[in-house]
């Protein structure tokens, strides 16, 4: 009550307002009735397209925004070559920047890169040379193993044919001494000589072929142990080549990552936009120190989105792909086309409580084109964020711009209708219309009261079901409905605390 005391004149002309669209919803009944004795009035039952709907105001955005940043940072900004306003196309330059510094450490870091790799080749290369010896040794020993084998076994078979000699010429001397039976003889004393003679030769041939057999035999039965022994002096030094190899193969890493850091930031040193758009922000000025902030800001103005706030009462009824009929200010009456295509989980603030919201028209733009300015109540319900995709293009639109929109909720075709304050309730609750079926002598409506459904309400209309009444019939408007007219509205604002 005191909101209302504070606002009287800005409540009377809502009243006002009130009544004017009132007076334009019943116009055309009231001017068809002045003959009429029985000065009630009447509503005639039409089919209509009726929508239950959201409305909202909210803002025209970009469906696309490209933030154009660099890699290239600690650099001064040499040239920028847009400002905000300018239209871009994908490739256009948006800013330069110095890279003297990153050329000079770009120099130094190729010739450190360079050294680096020479020392590492030599090491390199000192391996392999290593591990070739270390081969070439290992299969010289083998070959050295087995041909020692050979020359013992050689020499083991040529001790055997020695011997074999030797036991022949002892065999032959047994028998030549044999054949001298005068054991007393000079010839049978030499032949026994010569018998002592070739036994101890053969005895002796017989012991070196044994001996020989038993180095072979040796030399045989460690050839293996000869060959891992050779085998694993290589297969050391090549173990040692394979860590010479593991250890160098990372040691340019580092230098190359440099460098091809170094070459990406001085790439980056000619920012492009990556996109065509407006440019709708800039953010750096010629000398600025450069550390990776945004640069500008690429909106696309070819497509748009609008960005509302809905009321927390009604964001349960919003759902993505409905459709919104959205206008604006710079479009006139023109209605834009779009769908929902976000709704937010989170609750994003308070609702600014839009006088006449809930009227189905906006005070707000009356209050301003009388000349009156009007105030928000400040309502302290949440509100949560919801995305529509512009669907219509006109070359109008611009970003920023105010959008009343319109999220169709329900929208029932060629139905049954009348305005909401035909239907009554009854004691029992059920819904009812009073039917027009004559006159009385008297010149009053006679009516039958028909029981019926209600369907989608809009914001003046209802839709009418399981009714059975037809189109064109005519229904009576409660008397209660008309007790209050312009000057009665007005008179009453007294209690306001007047004008």
């Amino acid at each position: 009550m005191n909101w209302i005391k504070k606002h009287k004149k800005l409540c009377i002309f809502i009243v006002i307002a009130i009544a004017v669209v009132a007076a334009v919803i019943f116009g055309k009944v009231k001017a068809g009735k002045g003959n009429q004795t029985d000065t009630r009035e009447t509503e005639t039952v039409e089919r209509r397209t009726l929508m239950k709907s959201v409305s909202s105001t909210g803002q025209f955005t970009s469906a696309g925004e490209e933030k154009i940043s660099s890699d290239t940072i600690g650099v001064k900004v040499l040239a920028v070559n847009v400002e905000v306003g300018d239209t871009v196309a994908a490739g256009d330059t948006i800013c330069v920047l110095d890279t003297e510094d990153l050329n000079k450490r770009l120099s130094d870091a190729q010739k450190s890169l360079q050294d680096t790799q020479t020392q590492v080749d030599r090491t390199k290369n000192s391996a392999q040379r290593s591990l070739d010896k270390a081969k070439k040794d290992r299969d010289a020993g083998i070959k050295q193993v087995d041909d020692n084998i050979a020359d013992a076994k050689t020499n083991w078979d040529n001790a055997e044919k020695t011997y074999t000699s030797s036991a022949e010429a002892y065999n032959s001397a047994v028998k030549d001494a044999e054949k001298i039976t005068d054991q007393k003889s000079q010839a049978y004393i030499s032949a026994q000589n010569q018998v002592n003679t070739t036994k101890q030769k053969m005895e002796a041939d017989r012991t070196t072929a044994d001996s020989l057999k038993k180095q072979y035999d040796t030399q045989v039965s460690n050839r293996q142990d000869s060959i891992d022994s050779l085998n694993e002096a290589y297969q050391s030094q090549e173990d040692a080549y394979n860590d010479t190899m593991d250890g160098t193969k990372d040691a340019t890493k580092t230098q190359q990552e440099t460098i091809d850091d170094l070459n990406k930031q001085i790439a980056g040193a000619v920012v492009k936009a990556t996109t065509s758009g407006l440019v709708t922000a800039v953010n750096v000025a010629v000398g600025d120190d450069y550390n990776g902030s945004i640069i500008a800001k690429v909106e696309n103005v070819d497509s748009f989105e609008v960005t509302t706030e809905i009321g927390e009462y009604d964001i349960n009824d919003v759902q993505v792909g409905q459709e919104v009929v959205i206008k604006t200010n710079a479009t006139g009456d023109e209605e834009l086309h779009g769908v929902v295509k976000k709704v937010s989980p989170i609750a994003t603030g308070n609702s600014s409580g839009d006088i006449g919201g809930g009227l189905g028209f906006d005070v707000q733009s009356m209050l301003e084109q009388s000349g009156m300015s009007g105030t928000s109540s400040g309502g302290n319900d949440v509100t949560f964020t919801v995305n529509i995709s512009v669907d219509t293009q006109s070359d109008k639109l611009r970003i920023g711009m105010t959008a009343k929109v319109n999220i169709i909720l329900q929208k029932n075709e060629d139905v049954l209708s009348v305005p909401y304050n035909v239907v009554q309730t009854d004691k029992k609750g059920n819904s009812f219309v009073e039917k027009v079926v004559g006159k009385n002598e008297d010149g009053t409506y006679k009516t039958k009261k028909v029981t019926v459904e209600k369907g989608i309400e809009s914001d003046y209309y209802t839709e009418l079901i399981n009714s059975g009444l037809k189109e064109g019939e005519k229904l009576l408007l409660p008397q209660s409905e008309k007790k209050q007219n312009l000057e009665d509205m007005i008179q009453n604002s007294s209690s306001m605390g007047g004008v």
